[in-house]
């Protein structure tokens, strides 16, 4: 008798969780600022062919605008790879001055090791 009071509050626990989870899972959330945009964009004409037309030069404005976008972060990853290289040339002139000189330069931390690839 005593087990089955048991596995009767284990139940009741169970389904408590259960739909505490379903709860929080299907609760309401917020839109993300892009759905909002769109949600207040007026709905586009597709049925003509001026209405085709706009949203094609819609289309195709978003399309150069994240190609500009694109050659931008293209650009800038390029400088930076120039950076690190002259960086790294410099840093292989002052190990070779610091040895010439007799000092022993010193060891990177163990964390960078890989990244150097001395």
């Amino acid at each position: 008798m005593q087990s089955e009071a048991v596995t009767g509050v284990l139940s009741i626990l169970v389904g408590g969780v259960v739909s505490v989870a379903v709860a929080w899972i299907s609760r309401p959330r917020a839109r993300k600022p892009d759905e909002e945009v769109e949600a207040t964009e007026p709905r586009q004409d597709l049925t003509t062919i001026a209405g085709i037309a706009a949203v094609v030069a819609q289309q195709g404005e978003k399309v150069r605008q994240q190609d500009a976008r694109i050659s931008e972060l293209e650009a800038g990853r390029a400088q930076d790879g120039r950076v690190i290289a002259a960086l790294r040339r410099y840093v292989l002139a002052l190990r070779a001055a610091l040895q010439e000189a007799g000092a022993e330069p010193p060891e990177p931390a163990p964390d960078d090791v890989h990244l150097i690839g001395r």
